[in-house]
């Protein structure tokens, strides 16, 4: 059993494929209010918050909050050069409790409540202090009240006031050796233990007596409490299974603290499921699970589930096995959350303003767990500030990867939260989304899910104009490259072997043809209507930001021609234009965020990053604001999974990110920040409309009409 919770914390996604295709788990565009997974997204969705581990946008794993449907994701820690693990709601909602290591350290399934330092906060992720030094206070546990917490040591389980940091009292550790949970009533601790003729059983402790018995022996852990104090939910992994190799699958199952009424709550074959959570008023459980025991350090862990405890036992997946075992399996719904790993859930409206971002942790004093200054948020004020401020100004439209092998449209609020998906087919891709200039309509191109997304071909396959919300989606085909809307959206633009068309929509009658004058992809109209900007090969030895007009059809160079540019888009001035201003071959480096006028003056950088390529780039409706994704990897000829998007304002331009010494003496004036990051996410559009979608979910599925009707 020991190998099998190591580095659960690098789970694979693989529980997306194995729990979507189970009598629950189906995917945010069939979860419609009709639906029974709808039903349960509206019964959850305002009870409270969700606290759990995931990468951040910078690959360190940080702490994130989220509505029980998923919505109103959020980073609450942003500290890239540390991890966050681990995280506990004190029971009143109101404080967190978790692990912090380095960066460099991997997280140890088994030992992760031993590992770095101890660090309090509230529940929004402010005020955090640090706690001791580094390994003191292992597998620390709220007490009731919040003024305590247990620990579990060599030394046995200890209760620590938190005022003065002193020992109250200690137990025998009667075999316990990790994840030791107090329960809601104080009655008695529950951890993992080896005392019971067998090394991975659940066992529970009398806090009065230090009294101690088995719940559930073999291959067992990850236990957590019913809020009566009187029932447990845990891993549990059944003999005599034969999938696995013979090793068997591990399962989430339920037991009161006798070790009586043990029974399945959720299980499949083909994964393993771990962190049972249950919900503080007792009617639901989370969970997340993996198909490989030894996880994955390259991936970001699996989506977390959710289901109704009065649901149980489901059964995921074919599971033939385990259902010959389980005849009463229910049909009830499992709904899909983000992306996670030990999740904890509090029922407080407490965590509901925003973090103040990333304060550099201080070392603990090595003694009683005396917290330190509280520390300061540093630049993390600012991230915050600029959080509030973006919140209701309008939607952001990206594509994303979805852990399936697809990529889906999502939409979200410039904040990051209210994040829902808009397109769900599987067998295709669906990028480059942009809104109508009345925000009311957007387009985008779908592809087989066999090729790869990539910024130099996504505009060649068919385009799609639908709804904002994704709503009534109609395919017009694979002739149109390339395309952009005309100002009025009513016409769109596109890239044609003979040039560059311009097309009503309504009735498909090409209006006007101007030479492409070297244009080869990313064709954007402005918002005037007087001119074209696009990524060119004609005006230089490698790819330019070219301008063309639109009234004499002549194109002039926006970018230096010595060096590989790319991803324009205008300002909403219709004067100036972003771009991406690549490297210089052989030369090496990373693409930047440059702005320049029309007339190919005044160029000048607006964002850079090293270790970063910024690519994709719109500005807010108003100006105000530069949108962009960032990307370890070139985004030409590959999959772009990895990118993540981040938000600046304009006048804090032009900005330095990251560890960038390089880039910081080569723009000494630049500022360092705030920049608001936004998660995974690709060539995102912006609209101000309030009419778009507030809680879009699109309800067409692949099809052998293509979710619309092809013109």
């Amino acid at each position: 059993m020991c190998r099998t919770i190591a580095y659960i914390v690098f789970v694979g996604a693989g529980i997306f494929v194995g729990l979507q295709a189970c009598c629950g788990l189906t995917s945010d565009a069939q979860a419609t209010r009709e639906g029974p997974v709808g039903r349960l997204r509206e019964e959850v969705g305002d009870q409270g918050w969700i606290v759990y581990s995931g990468r951040s946008a910078d690959g360190d794993w940080d702490l994130f909050l989220c509505r029980p449907d998923g919505a109103d994701l959020r980073n609450i820690t942003r500290t890239p050069d540390y991890h966050e693990a681990a995280a506990q709601f004190s029971r009143d909602g109101r404080r967190l409790l978790y692990r912090r290591l380095p960066r460099e350290a991997t997280i140890d399934g088994n030992d992760y409540g031993t590992q770095g330092t101890l660090v309090l906060a509230d529940s929004d992720g402010t005020g955090a202090k640090v706690v001791g030094g580094k390994g003191e206070y292992p597998w620390a546990s709220w007490s009731p009240d919040g003024k305590q917490i247990a620990c579990l040591s060599i030394r046995g389980v200890a209760f620590v006031d938190l005022a003065t940091g002193k020992v109250l009292r200690t137990l025998p550790r009667k075999g316990f050796f990790q994840q030791t949970t107090w329960s809601p009533d104080g009655k008695r601790v529950c951890g993992v233990a080896n005392s019971y003729s067998t090394g991975w059983s659940v066992a529970v402790m009398e806090v009065a007596t230090g009294e101690a018995a088995a719940v559930s022996r073999v291959d067992c852990c990850t236990p957590d409490w019913f809020p009566d104090g009187r029932r447990l939910v845990f891993s549990n992994r059944p003999a005599g299974q034969k999938g696995n190799g013979g090793q068997g699958w591990t399962q989430l199952w339920m037991a009161d603290v006798e070790g009586r009424s043990r029974r399945l709550v959720y299980g499949e074959d083909g994964r393993h499921i771990y962190g049972g959570h249950v919900s503080p008023d007792g009617k639901y459980v989370l969970f997340t699970g993996n198909m490989r025991e030894d996880g994955d350090p390259q991936r970001a862990g699996s989506p977390m589930g959710l289901m109704r405890l009065a649901d149980a036992p489901i059964i995921g997946g074919v599971s033939r096995e385990l259902r010959q075992l389980h005849r009463e399996v229910s049909s009830g719904p499992v709904l899909r959350l983000p992306v996670g790993w030990e999740p904890c859930w509090t029922l407080a409206e407490f965590p509901a303003r925003p973090s103040t971002g990333a304060p550099e942790p201080q070392t603990g004093n090595g003694g009683a767990p005396r917290p330190t200054e509280t520390e300061s948020a540093g630049a993390g004020d600012g991230v915050a500030s600029l959080a509030t401020e973006l919140r209701d100004k309008g939607w952001i439209a990206f594509s994303a990867p979805t852990g399936r092998g697809d990529w889906d449209l999502f939409v979200m609020r410039p904040d990051g939260s209210d994040r829902h998906r808009i397109t769900d087919t599987r067998r295709h891709h669906e990028a480059g989304v942009r809104f109508s200039p009345d925000g009311k309509k957007i387009l985008y191109y779908r592809m087989p899910n066999s090729e790869t997304v990539d910024n130099n071909t996504y505009g060649t396959f068919e385009l799609v104009v639908a709804n904002a919300d994704g709503t009534r989606p109609v395919s017009h085909g694979d002739g149109f490259c390339w395309a952009s809307w005309g100002p009025a959206g009513k016409r769109i633009a596109y890239l044609d072997k003979r040039g560059i068309r311009i097309v009503d929509l309504a009735s498909h009658k090409v209006t006007r043809q101007l030479p492409r004058q070297g244009i080869v992809q990313q064709l954007v109209w402005s918002g005037d209507g007087k001119r074209f900007t696009g990524t060119a090969n004609g005006l230089g030895p490698f790819w330019n930001i070219g301008c063309l007009s639109a009234a004499t059809g002549r194109v002039r160079a926006v970018s230096e021609t010595d060096r590989y540019n790319c991803t324009p888009d205008w300002m909403p001035d219709s004067q100036q234009i972003l771009y991406a201003r690549g490297i210089v071959p052989e030369e090496g480096g990373w693409a930047e965020l440059w702005v320049g006028g029309s007339d190919g003056r005044n160029r000048r950088m607006l964002y850079a990053e090293e270790g970063r390529h910024i690519y994709g780039a719109c500005a807010s409706p108003d100006g105000a604001y530069l949108l962009f994704t960032r990307s370890a990897a070139d985004m030409g000829g590959r999959d772009s999974t990895g990118a993540h998007m981040a938000i600046i304002r304009r006048a804090d331009a032009p900005m330095v990110g990251g560890q960038s010494p390089g880039l910081q003496k080569q723009y000494p004036r630049a500022r360092r920040g705030p920049r608001l990051d936004l998660g995974e996410g690709w060539e995102p559009h912006w609209t101000y409309a309030k009419t778009a979608p507030a809680n879009a979910i699109q309800p067409s599925t692949d099809s052998e009409e293509h979710d619309g009707s092809r013109r």
